[in-house]
């Protein structure tokens, strides 16, 4: 009963509802903003791609900051979540997720400013911030920023933990089966193992040993990812233009049925296609803004804009999952999830496309699960204190293990923990915009 009473709070809170939300608040903040994501995006690019030298006070470089921080964003929702919006909303989604994507660089923008000028420097040197400083020391509000702390340090435990490992598990263990196991023995276990030790390999060393890791680890990882999409789009070339047509199309007509495809309506398009980009750049839950807020800057509005940028990688590389599941005709085959993205993979590198896929899954979220402990260890600090860091690591580890579980009911928690994060700060932020306006 609590199952089901969960998984339905969480599916509501998930639904329409959210979506106007986000929606109406981002354009609020573009109006307020004066079109800041359309206007200085080419300043933001510059600021991304230059060469990026540690000035002012922090921990990391400015760099290493957008790397982790990408690390956290670009997760198995750029591969199985948007293979899903495509199968449930069309080709359509797609250019709703464009759409999406540039509502949530305005909210990433002003939640990472509001988070660099109230962030603090805890006692053993980490600097700190997010949600839980700017609602406390502008808002004045303890209780609700405890409460968001909670809510996301909970979160990050019990669901990020075990739902990444889940789905890497799943992934590895259906390529790589271990017939030598014991029948007792789960087969998902030895993976989840491996990827537990991995983890704390990296996050026992704190923020240093993760910003290293993730520098190099996640233009790695985007690069090899957009490098075969490319070969498969190359490899059928004929094939885009249309492609690109049916996603102007389907995002203002119905998709008609083909295939194993059954149809799409224009609102399941953008349903599915808006859903896809919050869900990925994950505007408005506070999560980014955590790990920017610990880079060496004496600018606040140069690193907003780098963190604005980021939800615009992290959008082409969403958009190149579409792409690739678009041009090499397996969109329509009734597949979905990562099994979508995984059949388009081996329409060219054949058997291959599978161990690919494999890759892919475990380096996405490998990197969010290195990234989302910091957010966590950094909400639990900022309620128990520096003193509680070295703990949460172990502990977030250990939960890792238990991915070869079922985790329908974690799924669920997750998602409303997250939607709390959500309203929470969405809140805070319609409240404290006239600050972002004000000081930028």
């Amino acid at each position: 009963m609590i199952e089901i009473s969960i998984r339905a709070a969480a599916t509501w809170l998930w639904g329409p509802p959210m979506l106007i939300v986000l929606f109406l608040v981002g354009f609020y903040f573009t109006i307020k903003l004066k079109g800041l994501q359309f206007t200085s995006l080419l300043q933001a690019g510059r600021l991304t791609c230059r060469k990026q030298h540690a000035e002012g006070e922090g921990n990391i470089t400015p760099l290493q900051s957008l790397f982790s921080a990408l690390g956290g964003l670009i997760g198995n929702g750029n591969i199985a979540g948007a293979a899903t919006a495509l199968y449930m909303g069309g080709p359509g989604a797609l250019f709703w997720l464009w759409v999406g994507a540039f509502i949530g660089m305005i909210i990433v923008y002003a939640e990472t400013f509001l988070a660099l000028n109230n962030r603090e420097k805890s006692i053993d040197g980490t600097f700190s911030g997010g949600p839980m400083y700017y609602i406390r020391n502008i808002l004045k509000m303890k209780w609700l920023a405890a409460l968001f702390a909670l809510a996301m340090g909970f979160k990050t435990l019990l669901a990020t933990s075990t739902v990444q490992s889940n789905s890497i598990s799943l992934a590895a263990s259906t390529v790589f089966q271990l017939s030598w196991l014991p029948e007792w023995v789960p087969p998902q276990l030895p993976f989840c193992l491996l990827l537990a030790l991995l983890t704390w390999l990296v996050i026992i060393g704190g923020l240093h040993s993760i910003a290293r890791t993730l520098e190099k680890m996640t233009p790695l990882m985007v690069i090899i990812y957009i490098s075969l999409g490319l070969i498969i789009i190359v490899v059928n070339g004929d094939m885009l233009i249309g492609a690109l047509g049916m996603v102007l199309k389907s995002a203002f007509t119905p998709a008609s049925m083909s295939g194993g495809f059954t149809g799409a309506t224009v609102m399941m398009a953008i349903r599915y296609g808006i859903a896809r980009g919050f869900y990925s750049n994950e505007a408005g839950t506070g999560s980014s803004p955590i790990m920017y807020s610990t880079a060496q800057i004496d600018n606040p509005h140069s690193q907003s804009l780098i963190a604005m940028f980021g939800v615009l990688i992290d959008t082409v590389v969403a958009t190149f999952t579409f792409l690739i599941i678009l041009v090499s005709g397996v969109w329509d085959s009734g597949l979905t999830s990562t099994a979508l993205t995984t059949s388009a993979f081996n329409t060219v590198f054949g058997n291959v496309g599978s161990y690919i896929m494999v890759l892919a899954s475990f380096l996405f979220g490998y990197s969010t699960l290195i990234v989302w402990s910091f957010y966590g260890e950094q909400c639990f600090a900022y309620i128990w204190g520096p003193r509680i860091r070295k703990g949460f690591r172990w502990a977030f580890s250990v939960a890792i293990i238990f991915g070869f579980m079922k985790v329908e009911l974690v799924w669920s928690i997750g998602d409303f923990l997250n939607a709390t994060t959500i309203l929470i700060n969405l809140a805070a932020l319609l409240f404290m915009i006239h600050h972002v306006v004000k000081n930028k």
